[in-house]
């Protein structure tokens, strides 16, 4: 069965993004960094050559709203991975909103504690940014490492969770 990609765009706090979604749920979220048409050819490309899409700029503004303004929505998401890569962005999904856990932490989490740099490439092939929150995971010395939109986009999402958690507790 072909699947058809619904995508959109929005704004947020921190850029531009695209979301994707099949049927299933959201399968792709990205900020853009480059050209909004180089990044709808791309998604086609990890989605299959014949995948037809079509574009819903709403559905992507809920998205956005659901992950930058607390609307109380629910997302399913569409995930496609290896195995390996499953187990961690499920981990990875377990680091709580305004905390953050270590590529170690991750590899434990799975029971592959010895698997640190797999974890790491599993985590950087995460295709759906913010809702698996790869930005959460850091090095164990307490540095940030890489994001796929660079370490100042990394930094600003910690800080900027962290602001909001202690906003909601005053």
């Amino acid at each position: 069965m072909m699947r058809q990609i619904v995508y959109g765009f929005s704004d947020s706090p921190f850029g531009h993004i695209i979301v994707a979604r099949t049927w299933e749920g959201i399968c792709d979220l990205q900020f853009l960094d480059y050209n909004r048409l180089e990044t709808i050819h791309q998604l086609a490309k990890r989605w299959g050559v014949y995948t037809p899409t079509t574009q819903n700029d709403t559905m992507a503004q809920t998205v956005e709203r659901v992950i930058f303004e607390g609307y109380d929505h629910p997302l399913k998401l569409d995930i496609k991975g290896t195995d390996f890569q499953l187990r961690v962005w499920n981990e990875v999904q377990k680091v709580p909103f305004g905390h953050t856990a270590t590529y170690l932490d991750i590899a434990k989490g799975i029971g592959e504690p010895k698997a640190v740099r797999a974890v790491a490439t599993a985590i950087a092939q995460n295709p759906i940014a913010m809702l698996i929150p790869c930005h959460r995971i850091i090095h164990s010395d307490g540095t940030t490492g890489e994001y796929h939109w660079g370490k100042e986009l990394k930094q600003q999402l910690l800080d900027w969770e962290k602001d909001s958690l202690l906003n909601a507790q005053k």
